[in-house]
């Protein structure tokens, strides 16, 4: 029997990080991404850890569009200076996607090292994330992905650093071709399914056991507003066009994806569009007042109109989650 021990503390010791600890989550969009919004990896983590009694304080430092040379020369004030225990390294997305304006393989190699050299050098504890993915399963940009991911395996065995192999994990989900429940919105950024899947194998390469990240996906699924919906349909491109917004937990999110299937929609977001139209197009005659769908953006009505739009769109969803 081990003593002196709270609740919860049997299962939190076997967890990399420890309560109170500092951890930076250096990265690009998706890290930035995953902080700054309710269904983001780096929140899902922090959450996840919080259920399991490990309260880490996190330090975010996700920038769009960087590349391993941006990260590498904001190292010193993003990373060294704030002196953490850990440093979680996601990085490579962009050195592949951005083409002749990347990175190429030799130099990432280069810039990696130096991060990683530098950080131990600091006495900060280094967690390496291989890539997620580009498109598809066997996009070019998957594949050369694939290639650097390959080195950071390689990297964090030469240098004892964690772990986190995230692209054979989106690799296989991919491939089994579930487009009602897609990782990212436009094939490189997280939605909630893609974030949730990031940060379930983030905590199981930190030492989360299988009955802990069932804990975190729990607590995950009531986060308020990790599961909201946004949707938008154009008459003109880019000129004139409608949003609404659900705000929704990720259980809610999930009992949405029922009523999608059972209305044999691909996906969400193609669902909320038809949902969207719908609403638009009750306000045109013969059902509504107005003679046409252009109507509705005249300067004197469209924001009358994208309040009741608004309102009318969070009925119906709120009403398809009850059944």
């Amino acid at each position: 029997m081990v003593l002196g021990l709270g609740p919860g503390s049997w299962l939190s010791a076997q967890v990399l990080v420890k309560s109170q600890e500092k951890v930076v989550f250096l990265g690009d969009s998706i890290t930035a991404q995953g902080w700054t919004n309710a269904h983001g990896y780096v929140q899902l983590v922090v959450a996840g850890l919080k259920a399991n009694g490990v309260n880490i304080t996190p330090l975010p430092a996700g920038i769009g569009g960087q590349q391993s040379n941006d990260m590498l020369a904001r190292l010193q004030r993003d990373v060294l200076a704030p002196k953490p225990e850990w440093v979680m390294i996601s990085c490579g997305m962009n050195d592949v996607i951005h083409g002749a304006k990347g990175v190429p393989l030799e130099q990432y190699k280069i810039n990696m090292t130096e991060m990683v050299t530098r950080c131990q050098a600091a006495g900060i504890k280094v967690i390496l994330c291989t890539t997620t993915t580009a498109g598809s399963a066997e996009s070019a940009a998957t594949q050369q992905l694939g290639i650097y991911s390959d080195f950071l395996r390689s990297l964090a065995k030469q240098r004892q650093c964690t772990l986190i192999d995230l692209y054979p994990v989106f690799v296989e989900v991919l491939r089994q071709k579930d487009t009602l429940h897609g990782l990212t919105g436009d094939g490189v950024h997280m939605t909630p399914e893609g974030n949730m899947l990031m940060a379930q194998t983030i905590l199981s390469g930190m030492g989360c056991t299988a009955a802990q990240v069932a804990t975190a996906r729990e607590t995950w699924l009531d986060l308020p507003g990790a599961g909201t919906i946004t949707t938008r349909v154009d008459v003109e491109l880019n000129q004139k066009f409608f949003t609404a917004t659900c705000p929704l937990t990720l259980r809610q999110r999930e009992r949405l994806f029922l009523v999608v299937a059972a209305a044999k929609r691909p996906t969400l977001n193609h669902w909320a569009k038809e949902k969207l139209l719908a609403l638009m197009k009750q306000k045109v005659k013969p059902q509504g007042t107005y003679d046409a769908l252009e109507d509705l953006f005249a300067s004197t009505v469209k924001s009358k109109v994208q309040a009741e739009l608004q309102q009318e769109f969070v009925a119906e969803i709120n009403q398809a989650v009850a059944r």
